[in-house]
């Protein structure tokens, strides 16, 4: 082999040793690479991942379709109530437990499932009622169960007045047949006498607790269409309903009687 030969071969394994070296030189600077990216991905996913549960509350979605009504034991002693937070101001409803415990019990599993979170008020009666707890916000909507029959809830001795809450039920199923739709009477009137006639037709549920809540329940009723029956004006949402228990006061007893004298 020549001189030349020898060199240029030389030369070119120099060259292929070179290149050699750059490129796991590069492939080093790449997996280091690689590695920070991953490295930083870590926290901004814990992050993102952190701020999701808080952005939505840590609250699992809403149970909307039942096959059968929930159970509830309703404590003794306890009486119950319900703060409804609407896009138009919070409603309390004291809940008759003692006189109408399946309706309160249909309630109170409903609310903490929260089934009427994010639901809308979906008609307006104006000067009579206001009706929500519709999941398809059109009056057809429901749990997914109906109670009626044996099972149907307890409509009032003594019918309706304003602030009373009902269950909501079509005119063909019978008096106490319950879903998940509720009305609130917002104020006297013809339509409030048309269903204060026996046999009361409506599963009684409570009556609104204060009048600043009854206020804000009129102020939804003023919401009603230009026919006075329909879709409100303006959109209002349940935002959430939260139960309450409170225990009951024990009234003091009275003190025994002075024995006889003598």
């Amino acid at each position: 082999m020549s001189k030349q030969s020898k060199r240029e071969r030389q030369r070119l394994n120099r060259e292929a040793r070179r290149e050699a070296e750059v490129a796991a030189t590069r492939r080093r600077k790449q997996m280091r690479t690689a590695r920070t990216v991953g490295i930083l991905a870590i926290p901004v996913i814990v992050v993102f991942v952190v701020w999701q549960l808080f952005s939505s509350g840590g609250a699992s979605e809403p149970d909307r379709n039942f096959s059968k009504p929930g159970t509830v034991t309703l404590k003794p002693d306890t009486l119950y109530s319900a703060t409804m937070d609407t896009s138009e101001g919070e409603i309390t409803i004291a809940l008759d437990a003692d006189s109408a415990p399946k309706s309160v019990q249909n309630f109170v599993f409903l609310a903490r499932k929260h089934f009427y979170d994010g639901l809308t008020f979906h008609r307006v009666a104006k000067d009579f009622v206001i009706q929500g707890g519709d999941p398809q916000g059109n009056g057809r909507g429901g749990p997914g169960y109906q109670l009626t029959g044996a099972d149907a809830v307890e409509t009032p001795p003594n019918g309706y007045q304003p602030g009373s809450v009902a269950w909501a039920k079509g005119e063909q199923d019978p008096p106490g047949t319950a879903g998940s739709q509720f009305f609130i009477v917002t104020s006297t009137g013809q339509g409030l006498d048309t269903i204060n006639t026996p046999p009361y037709q409506y599963g009684i549920i409570g009556n609104v607790a204060d009048p600043g809540s009854l206020d804000v329940a009129k102020k939804i009723g003023a919401l009603a269409p230009a026919n006075g029956d329909g879709k409100p004006t303006k959109k209002v949402t349940i935002n959430k309903v939260r139960i309450l228990e409170t225990p009951e006061p024990t009234l003091p007893s009275e003190p025994a009687p002075p024995p006889p004298s003598g």
